[in-house]
């Protein structure tokens, strides 16, 4: 169905060329991979200008420099975490659609693990001092 054949609520995006929905899953998954290029070109900009930031304040400022470098490894990691989970899953899907791999198995893995982890990082990883 809509939401997969086993009993998590999570979109169905491991699906066939002969799926009548493989248009709005098309979408989404193109949505999905816009979205995270988007968050990781931002993040980007919020790193490099940490970064210049840090080189503007030299060694006057080592509570500045020291604030933007937490700054920086946050990012990064948020670059990484976004990634890291929805890259892998684009692609696995793409594959799945194009009938390169069997993929429905994975399906409970990316809705229990890889996705709820990436959505509790990023906020974890914000309010973190």
């Amino acid at each position: 169905g809509f939401y997969g054949s086993n009993g998590f609520c999570l979109f169905n995006y491991f699906i066939r060329k002969r799926n009548p929905s493989k248009w709005l899953t098309g979408s989404v998954l193109l949505l999905n991979l816009v979205c995270v290029t988007i968050i990781a070109v931002s993040y980007s900009i919020v790193n490099v200008s940490a970064w210049k930031s840090s080189a503007l304040a030299g060694e006057n400022n080592k509570a500045l420099i020291k604030r933007n470098r937490t700054i920086q490894r946050k990012v990064a990691i948020l670059i990484a975490t976004d990634v890291l989970s929805w890259v892998p899953f684009i692609i696995i899907s793409i594959a799945h659609f194009l009938e390169l791999l069997d993929a429905s198995s994975w399906h409970s893995v990316f809705s229990i693990i890889i996705i709820p982890c990436n959505c509790i990082i990023n906020p974890v990883m914000i309010l973190e001092d």
